[in-house]
C-alpha cells in the first residue's frame, strides 16, 4: 500500500487528524505507526 492509500484509509476513520503534511511524514518514516484512539461517554 502506498502512502497515498494510507492516508486515505487513516482519513476514512480518524476524527482528528495532525496537518496532512505531518500524517504523511509519519506515515513515511514509520512502519507502523501509533495513534491514540479516545472515547468519551456522553448523554446516558
Amino acid at each position: 500500500m502506498d502512502i497515498e492509500e494510507r492516508i486515505r484509509l487513516v482519513k476514512s476513520v480518524g476524527e482528528e487528524i495532525i496537518t496532512e503534511e505531518e500524517l504523511k511524514q509519519l506515515l513515511e518514516t514509520k512502519q507502523n505507526p501509533v495513534a491514540y484512539d479516545g472515547f468519551e461517554p456522553s448523554g446516558y
